[in-house]
């Protein structure tokens, strides 16, 4: 299988234990050059990830021959830019949550990619760990009957929430938003609650905030012949119930929280898999969030037009 050579734009952060050990780790899978601003930053991410160039411009970076994607890991604001000069230099994407900061621009980023010919992917990894994975197969072979609710705690970002919520229920329909008792491991006992009811019927519910208490992140899906309970999604730990009875399965944890993704957008260039989030679909959760942003907690529903 072809090896797939990374360079990354903006290796702050999120890249250190995030992306970073993924994009190096994962088989058939080379980061060739990293770019900061701060190009002194850059050269120190470069060698203790034992990367073998570094640059201060995107330009720069861009016009590495051995680079052929490059994943965007700037501020959101900065996505759309980043996008745009990737795909104008042939370079397949892989650009992080939000895909934007609003829904224009993620159908300019789509355009942009599709005139170039490029790949462009969106990092929601969730969708690629063990858990997540796990529950999706479990539902569709209908080991807990339709399933009618979806409930997330609020200790992760809402993109990625929301983004989960289209995983496994699909496009939505209408959302709405109510003061009520929050799920379990949130942030309060009470507070607005989004209610998203989808096309293909269930609803999926999550706070309307973020606010990181450093819990698990907690996902429930409840269905009319059972229900799957997963208390930590990274720990890589399911609950089922069913029948009366409830049993435990272990599928373990990624190394790293991109790794899946990773290994998923490697197969893709090689015409192994299809991606798990498209700009497609990395745009549907932006849509939810422009709407939220004018919602108001009053329970009255506003429909979603993609």
């Amino acid at each position: 299988m072809k090896t797939v050579t990374w360079g990354i734009l903006g290796c702050g952060n999120v890249c250190e234990k995030k992306a970073g050990p993924a994009l190096y780790g994962v088989e058939h899978s080379r980061l060739a050059a990293v770019m900061r601003r701060d190009v002194a930053k850059a050269e120190d991410f470069a060698r203790r990830h034992d990367v073998p160039r570094w640059y201060g411009g995107v330009e720069d970076l861009l016009a590495d021959s051995e680079v052929e994607v490059v994943y965007v890991a700037t501020p959101d604001a900065a996505h759309e830019e980043g996008t745009l000069a990737a795909a104008r230099a042939g370079k397949h994407v892989l650009v992080e949550k939000a895909m934007a900061t609003n829904t224009p621009a993620c159908d300019r980023m789509i355009a942009a990619c599709r005139e170039a010919g490029v790949t462009l992917a969106v990092a929601y990894y969730r969708r690629c760990y063990p858990t997540i994975l796990r529950a999706k197969a479990l539902m569709e072979a209908g080991e807990i009957g339709d399933v009618e609710s979806i409930y997330l705690n609020d200790e992760f970002p809402l993109s990625h929430r929301l983004d989960l919520c289209h995983f496994f229920l699909g496009d939505m329909s209408e959302v709405s938003a109510d003061d009520e008792p929050l799920p379990p491991c949130s942030n309060a006992a009470t507070g607005p609650m989004l209610h998203c009811r989808h096309q293909g019927g269930g609803v999926s519910m999550t706070p309307a905030g973020w606010d990181e208490n450093l819990v698990p992140e907690m996902l429930d899906i409840r269905g009319r012949g059972g229900r799957i309970l997963i208390m930590d999604l990274k720990a890589g730990k399911l609950i089922i119930e069913k029948d009366g009875k409830r049993r435990k399965e272990d599928v373990g944890p990624l190394p790293a929280t991109h790794w899946g993704l990773v290994e998923n957008f490697v197969l893709h260039l090689n015409g192994k898999a299809t991606l798990a989030c498209d700009g497609i679909e990395g745009r549907k959760s932006t849509v939810i969030l422009d709407i939220v942003e004018a919602l108001k907690p009053d329970g009255r529903p506003v429909k979603v037009e993609y």
